[in-house]
């Protein structure tokens, strides 16, 4: 092998060499690329997943609320809270200062007295349960 010969032979190898390298380089920052690429769309889909279980959860208390408010229980709070009326047989007081309407979460609530029969008493008698036995008058 002649000198010129074996220095052709190592020219050749810093452009292999380079081009090996750059070749590396793009296919590298091309799979750092996808895969950061890849990371970003597993994090909006933990997100989004997240998002749609509270949402679940939001519209099962919703639904919960809505069958409560259906009830016949809660139609007939909601009849004498708001609408003032009663049943055959009861009262309704209202205390002054507070309003009969309020919303369906108010602490305001109506009092529903039994109609108890009024018998008339003399005035003396009237006196004497008054001060002495106050439960058997009718108020």
């Amino acid at each position: 092998m002649r000198f010129p010969e074996a220095f052709a032979r190592f020219r050749r190898w810093p452009v292999i060499l380079i081009g090996s390298l750059a070749i590396a380089f793009v296919l590298g920052v091309a799979t750092v690329r996808e895969s950061y690429r890849g990371w970003k769309v597993d994090q909006e889909i933990q997100a989004l997943e997240a998002q749609a279980s509270e949402l679940e959860g939001r519209n099962k208390r919703l639904l919960e609320i809505a069958q409560t408010l259906q009830s016949p229980e809660r139609m007939e709070v909601e009849a004498r809270k708001r609408l003032g009326l009663k049943q055959p047989g009861e009262h309704v007081v209202v205390l002054n200062g507070l309003s009969a309407t309020g919303s369906w979460n108010s602490a305001v609530a109506l009092d529903v007295i039994a109609e108890r029969p009024e018998i008339d008493y003399p005035n003396p008698l009237q006196w004497y349960y008054y001060f002495f036995q106050p439960d058997r008058l009718a108020l």
